[in-house]
């Protein structure tokens, strides 16, 4: 059985269009990962697989049924959304212990499961720190025990890594393999290729409230480096830069300007190496290499383009 599966779901605001008619099946077990841009509509998805919106249209099932407002499946997922609004002078363990509550814990079995969480995600010993005085790391480090505490079948992060630095977001990726080693499923969001890499094979690209592709991260990736990436390379010669440029097939397009070229190249992965050499062997002078429009939304709206 399908873990979550959505036929034509959408979902408006109003007569804002937040996500199209919306098609696929997530498997069970692993990791999902959903990548997009800001405003992409993965927070919409989100919000209709937790539960926390029914569909404007089409059909969300989760565990085979449908999320909204039915306690079965609500019960079966830990949900950590994008942002927190914790009470700053609240204390951790006191926190924990009320949401325990809330989702039917009680008395020794609710103190096993802020002991198990806490211990889990590395706060055993800041357990009676106050919000107020936690870092960011520390932070989503509650969100993700408070997600935890009723063991979920499924865990579902919105844009966990926001804010983290490199060290907390690499503890954050470890504890999330490690729920997936104790057959937790795990959907999580966000802008970035590399986070989403490091955690899954299985890729849903989402633009513009629609679903552009679905894959494994080396066919994502190869969809990805279809969009021709321009360069500025600044140099004393530019004429040179543009003489050994148009010798490199990975070249689409080339503009000579004052300080420098901008070339148009595809296949940057390929076209970086070779590059590189050029520069490492004296056969290029440069003084500076600005990447133009190495970002999701150019990429996106590129992949949007007939340019099959």
């Amino acid at each position: 059985m399908s873990v979550i599966k959505l036929e034509r779901a959408s979902l408006s605001y109003g007569h804002v269009l937040g996500l199209s008619p919306t098609t696929f099946e997530l498997p069970d077990g692993g990791v999902t990962g959903l990548l997009g841009p800001n405003g992409a509509g993965k927070s919409t998805l989100i919000q209709m697989v937790s539960g926390l919106l029914p569909p404007s249209g089409g059909e969300v099932l989760v565990f085979g049924q449908p999320p909204f407002r039915n306690p079965n499946v609500l019960s079966r997922i830990g949900f950590v959304p994008e942002g927190d609004r914790f009470p700053s002078g609240l204390r951790a363990d006191r926190w924990l212990r009320m949401m325990g509550e809330l989702s039917g814990l009680k008395g020794k079995e609710l103190k096993d499961a802020v002991d198990r969480v806490l211990e889990l995600v590395g706060m055993a010993s800041r357990s009676r720190m106050a919000f107020s005085s936690m870092s960011k790391g520390m932070r989503q480090r509650m969100r993700l025990a408070q997600a935890l505490l009723h063991n979920p079948d499924l865990l579902i992060l919105d844009e966990p890594f926001n804010g983290l630095d490199p060290e907390a977001r690499s503890d954050l990726m470890d504890k999330i393999r490690g729920l997936v080693k104790q057959n937790v499923r795990v959907l999580v969001s966000s802008h970035i290729l590399g986070e989403i890499a490091q955690l899954t094979d299985s890729i849903l690209l989402f633009f513009r409230g629609r679903l552009l592709a679905e894959g494994s991260v080396v066919e994502i990736r190869e969809l990805l480096d279809r969009h021709p990436v321009e360069l500025r390379i600044v140099a004393e010669d530019p004429k040179a830069v543009a003489r050994w440029a148009v010798e490199r097939s990975n070249l689409v397009a080339l503009r000579l300007e004052e300080s420098g070229a901008v070339l148009a190249v595809k296949n940057p992965r390929d076209f970086f190496p070779v590059f590189q050499r050029a520069v490492a062997s004296g056969q290029l002078s440069i003084k500076a290499l600005d990447p133009l429009d190495m970002n999701l939304d150019a990429v996106f709206q590129y992949l949007t383009q007939d340019h099959g």
